[in-house]
């Protein structure tokens, strides 16, 4: 459900449906709040396997109306359907408008074969005083229901939060009596947390919730100096890993006391100049991944940094939450002086060539069968490279 936007006329107020995470859908930020500039290289559209994710225009009205006055969307909250076609024009324009004040916020979600629109997804600032989140909202025509095609817009809107909006955060607000809704937000990255009250919904309502994406943040000398317990934690995800076949550098037999010798020397290397850590943890303060970013001291390299031992809890496998925390690496990147180039290197054979690719990054080379896992098994070792913006990157070409 949620608050009524700014200018609207009493008792018009958008609410939660089948598949639906919405808390100020509508609501439109303060006039008087300051945008957050983007990163000149942040995409406008986003691609998926099957949709295009676009700005919305006023050309989308009709199906704008069409979508937020269909009363099947509207099951878990009835009374925030809208029929009224002037408001909802209304809204519309404040989500077109929202996209010339910040440079982001929720898109129309078309069908890639026949350009044809679906749903609407995305994420905008809030309006009510919650500074510095950001609400995920997805909802779908109900014909395309059942194809998966929400999750698959959440999970692309999540990882696009997470390597252009590094200074938000990231909510939805599901009912607790949509377990729909719950379940998109959480294929999406997102975990659930403390109850949450919107604004103007009924008492009888019942109780929604907030999810929050993690973030992906730099762990500095004194933040390490301050928490020994980290070590630890990832010591225990780092073995997690490598039991569940992760290609962190060791095999599943690999003994803890071997992965943390390693986990010590790359923790007593990393000085925040050259070597960066940064972790990916949920909102009460979980770590649930982390990697490192390592520059050359050489001057030729000195524009370019290797993705190393970037992992993911195993126990949340299949969440998006290896997007999110690579998106959130690539945020952290463009912080580093002077970067224009990463690398990395992978280990073949278990898919993860497919992942980067749609990450935005490139295959350079490869050295066949180069990899000793066991007597009968080699892999080979695989170098991907992207630039810090996610453009292309152009060899130069010479001989």
């Amino acid at each position: 459900m949620g608050e009524r936007p700014r200018g609207w006329g009493s008792g018009v107020r958008w609410g939660l449906s089948e598949a639906t995470a919405n808390v100020d859908a509508m609501a439109t930020a303060p006039p008087d709040r300051a945008p957050r500039a983007l990163h000149p290289g942040a995409p406008r559209t986003v691609e998926t396997a099957r949709l295009r994710l676009r700005p919305p225009t006023t050309a989308d009205a009709a199906f704008h109306h069409a979508l937020h006055s269909d009363e099947r969307l509207y099951q878990h909250a009835p009374w925030a359907v809208t029929t009224d076609r002037t408001a909802n024009l209304v809204g519309l324009q404040t989500w077109v408008e929202g996209w010339e004040t910040d440079g982001f916020g929720y898109w129309v979600a078309e069908d890639r074969g026949s350009g044809r629109p679906v749903g609407v997804v995305g994420v905008r600032p809030l309006a009510h005083g919650e500074d510095g989140v950001v609400n995920l909202y997805y909802r779908f025509a109900h014909e395309s229901h059942g194809q998966g095609l929400g999750r698959e817009a959440a999970r692309a809107a999540t990882a696009w939060a997470a390597e252009w909006l590094p200074g938000w955060r990231a909510r939805a607000v599901a009912r607790d009596d949509n377990p729909a809704s719950g379940r998109t937000a959480a294929s999406a990255g997102l975990v659930p947390g403390e109850p949450h009250v919107i604004p103007g919904d009924p008492v009888e309502a019942g109780p929604s919730r907030a999810w929050w994406l993690p973030r992906v943040r730099v762990v500095g000398a004194s933040e390490r100096s301050a928490d020994p317990s980290l070590r630890d934690q990832m010591l225990d995800l780092w073995c997690a890993v490598n039991a569940a076949g992760g290609a962190v550098g060791f095999t599943r037999d690999t003994p803890r006391e071997a992965v943390a010798v390693t986990l010590d020397d790359a923790l007593a290397a990393t000085d925040d100049e050259l070597r960066t850590l940064a972790v990916l943890r949920d909102h009460t303060g979980l770590l649930l991944g982390f990697g490192w970013w390592i520059r050359s001291a050489d001057g030729l390299f000195r524009h370019t940094a290797t993705l190393k031992r970037l992992m993911v809890d195993p126990a949340v496998q299949g969440r998006n939450l290896g997007a999110v925390a690579l998106a959130g690496m690539h945020a952290v990147a463009r912080t580093l002086p002077g970067l224009e180039v990463c690398d990395l290197t992978y280990r073949s054979g278990l898919g993860l060539g497919r992942f980067y690719a749609r990450m935005g990054w490139t295959e350079v080379g490869r050295v066949p069968r180069s990899l000793w896992l066991s007597a009968d098994d080699r892999r080979d070792s695989v170098w991907m490279v992207r630039s810090v913006t996610g453009a292309s990157v152009v060899a130069e070409g010479s001989l």
